[in-house]
């Protein structure tokens, strides 16, 4: 039954891919490959109706509706872009913001990092705005664009103590988040500096240079202006416990008050920042996830690898990077590989886990994320850009593969 489920997976892989091959929407191919998926396993009729529909009112474990919640999510951040694009504000910012950084560059890079500190898939769609803004004047195809908003966007999930990934790893392996983060700061480093070569290689530094009829305090303002909003969310988020849903509500609420925005403009802005794609899109993500569970198919897949007896670091890499790659989720692949992992580390250390091969199973699970076609910050920026996303691979296949590289140097130079 497991290499059966091997062959399974590797066909409905396969068909995603050509799919977005050759076109065909992803939230219709992911839709088709979920029932692909439950043909294969055996997935009763009922129980495949009843995961379509559970898909729509799933909640998690604090009670929130998961897939509403994220399309309402989405909604907001493109209302909140449109108030602040429509008002000038972003005009406003972006000609202050040679006033503190006059590097083109670094102001592309900026705010996908700033905002990364947002665990939100949300939060790559928010940047993405602003990140190609910034990046106006540098005149980058949409795939290199793509690439800066999802690659800078990710360089704190080894280590930010807010993302759900390193705090799961942290429960389950008994090891503490403070020592986890030390450990894997190496990798934040390393994405910033491979991301920086990659993107900008060939790219001449562009002098942005604040207009010069205004006071420094003018472009002070300007700058505050264009940040406040997303600083609220932010700080609201990570500080004062405030869910997203509910910081991205009340900002855009306070926004158009202060832009004092007509009924005729609010009702322009709720058609504009509506998307039928991005419903189809997530509710595909969220289907297929939800049929990898039902049917079993990740289980069976872990089992399948667990008895080939191949060597640990073999084994390490292989099933977190599989199971990333199919999921596109970080928790996912701790979730349903590290149970497994952590006694085989256990074993092979002399009671005890050790953290640098644990961290190695870590990036290797996070390598697969960050190449899947199915994680959500990626295609939601693909989307913005109007990227093809397997052209953005060409940069992501120059990055990726030299984290586990980094991780098997310091497992040799513990």
């Amino acid at each position: 039954m497991e290499v059966a489920a091997f062959i399974y997976l590797t066909i409905i892989f396969g068909a995603v891919l050509l799919g977005l091959r050759l076109k065909v929407s992803l939230g219709l191919t992911l839709t088709a490959a979920s029932i692909l998926m439950a043909v294969f396993f055996s997935v009763g009729f009922w129980k495949v109706i009843s995961t379509f529909g559970y898909t729509f009112i799933e909640k998690d474990s604090k009670g929130n509706f998961v897939t509403l919640e994220l399309i309402a999510i989405l909604f907001l951040i493109g209302m909140l872009e449109l108030i602040l694009r429509k008002s000038g504000t972003f005009d406003r910012m972006f000609r202050s913001i040679g006033f503190i950084i006059k590097d083109s560059r670094k102001v592309a890079v900026f705010f996908p990092i700033f905002l990364g500190t947002l665990p939100s898939a949300g939060g790559a769609r928010f940047s993405a705005p602003l990140t190609g803004q910034a990046a106006k004047d540098l005149h980058l195809p949409g795939e290199k664009l793509s690439f800066i908003n999802y690659w800078f966007r990710h360089i704190w999930e080894p280590v930010f103590p807010l993302y759900p990934g390193v705090i799961l790893m942290a429960v389950l392996s008994g090891i503490s988040l403070s020592d986890i983060n030390r450990y894997q700061a190496v990798y934040s480093v390393f994405m910033l500096i491979i991301g920086w070569f990659v993107a900008f290689r060939g790219v001449p530094k562009l002098l942005k240079n604040a207009e010069s009829d205004k006071h420094p305090v003018q472009h002070l303002v300007a700058l505050f202006e264009g940040i406040l909003p997303i600083a609220i969310i932010i700080f609201a988020v990570l500080f004062l416990k405030v869910p997203l849903i509910f910081s991205l509500l009340i900002v855009v609420l306070i926004q158009l008050l202060v832009y004092q925005t007509k009924i005729l403009s609010l009702i322009a802005y709720l058609k504009e920042a509506f998307s039928l794609n991005i419903i189809v899109l997530i509710y595909g993500v969220m289907l297929f996830k939800n049929m990898l569970e039902v049917s079993g198919a990740v289980t069976q897949m872990v089992s399948f690898l667990a008895i080939m007896k191949l060597p640990l670091l073999v084994v390490l890499f292989v099933l977190p990077f599989i199971v990333g790659l199919l999921t596109g989720i970080v928790q996912a692949y701790i979730g349903v590989t590290f149970p497994l992992l952590i006694p085989l580390i256990v074993a092979s250390s002399n009671g005890t886990v050790d953290l640098p091969l644990l961290s190695f199973a870590f990036i290797s699970g996070y390598c697969g994320v960050m190449l899947s076609p199915v994680h959500l910050c990626y295609l939601l920026t693909c989307e913005y850009f109007g990227t093809d996303i397997n052209r953005v691979y060409r940069y992501l296949l120059l990055t990726v593969p030299a984290l586990p590289l980094i991780a098997w140097i310091l497992i040799k130079i513990k």
